[in-house]
């Protein structure tokens, strides 16, 4: 018997789906390939993208002295001595706490290993099985070959280069955005494009600087409280304490769990019990999560509130990519690229505004003829 013929149920792709499919395809592969490029040339395209957002949030100060009558150039000089100058005095403020509690590190790490026994067996248990799977030993040869001496040559030049290179940025930024904003206006053909370029500009500068604005505060008050926490504890250098929390509260997530883990490990080594030791590290995790679950949602709003499911995947992708600072800088590219949407968005809806009233006329007339 002759097979019966298979009919044809599915039409073939019409021009607009494979026009889409191709569309989709391209922005794909630019995606892939921008990875690889942000990837490859990490120890410039890091400290540059950090300027860029910084630039950002000094924006204001620096509009705020071209105000008062100081040029462009020697008010953004002005911001930047003042940042790095703060930077300095921090350090030079935190060099003793720092010294002292890094002389304690052994300690520390020894005492919370010996109370945290059983779950660091556990670790090496997961990771001998881990390398029996996958047939590495754990051992790697290192550029430096173990010697410690050029490992810390290396990775200091490469800490000054990348500083070096921020703080330019920064700079040359504050400088001259201005007039990059006014060349790349220019590149904008219509009055629509340019309005809506504008407005992008505008609204980055005003969210980014607001986000890290009411971030600082944030965390601001979360260093003090840590430092209250450890005043009343009873350790060594409460500054140190304040200070390390304010600033690993920018790593969203993992952060706080790292200065929970310290103040634990901190506390075990004069505690006379157990419970002494915990209660520093449990009372500093559940102001975090208060401020996590209520206070920053009120003090950031609305307008600047992101999805917590957006955030967390950009911050692991991020924190890939560039490692910490990358982290950091997660959710104010999250920002950028949101703002980037909501103009394009309503810059197409403007252009579909405008031809809906060009089209109604000749669909008049056409009636009329009729």
């Amino acid at each position: 018997m002759a097979e019966p013929e298979i009919e044809e149920t599915q039409d073939d792709v019409t021009p607009y789906e494979h026009d889409l499919i191709v569309r989709y395809a391209i922005i794909g592969i630019f995606v892939i390939l921008a990875t690889t490029a942000l990837y490859l040339t990490k120890v410039i395209a890091l400290p540059v993208t950090a300027g860029i957002i910084f630039g950002l949030v000094l924006g204001p100060l620096v509009d705020w002295l071209v105000r008062r009558g100081m040029p462009q150039h020697l008010a953004a000089a002005i911001v930047v001595l003042l940042g790095v100058g703060l930077i300095l005095f921090a350090i030079t403020l935190l060099a003793v706490p720092i010294a002292g509690w890094s002389d304690r590190a052994p300690a520390m790490m020894a005492a919370l290993q010996a109370k945290l026994a059983g779950v660091f067996i556990f670790m090496d248990e997961l990771k001998r099985a881990a390398a029996a799977l996958t047939g590495k030993s754990g051992a790697e040869l290192n550029v430096s070959q173990g010697n410690p001496l050029l490992d810390i040559a290396v990775s200091s030049s490469t800490a000054a280069g990348g500083l070096l290179i921020f703080v330019a940025t920064v700079y040359f930024w504050l400088a001259t955005r201005r007039h990059l904003k006014a060349r790349t206006l220019r590149f904008c053909l219509g009055h629509g494009a340019r309005k809506s370029a504008g407005a992008f500009f505008q609204e980055i500068e005003t969210r980014v600087a607001r986000y890290f604005g009411l971030v600082t505060l944030v965390n601001l008050g979360m260093g003090l409280m840590a430092l209250a926490i450890a005043w009343l504890a009873g350790l060594p250098f409460p500054v140190f304490w304040g200070a390390l929390a304010f600033l690993l509260n920018y790593l969203a997530f993992i952060g706080p769990i790292i200065v929970t883990v310290l103040l634990l490990a901190g506390a075990l080594l004069d505690a006379p019990s157990l419970l002494a030791a915990i209660w520093p590290a449990a009372a500093y995790f559940v102001l975090h999560l208060l401020e996590g679950n209520l206070v920053t949602p009120v003090f950031v709003g609305s307008r600047l509130t992101v999805s917590p499911f957006l955030v967390f995947i950009g911050f692991i992708f991020w924190l890939w990519l560039w490692g910490p600072i990358g982290a950091v800088l997660s959710t104010p590219i999250l920002l950028v690229a949101m703002v980037a949407q909501e103009e394009f968005a309503a810059y197409r809806k403007a252009q579909q505004a405008e031809a809906t009233p060009q089209e109604e006329p000749a669909q008049q007339q056409v009636a009329g003829v009729g």
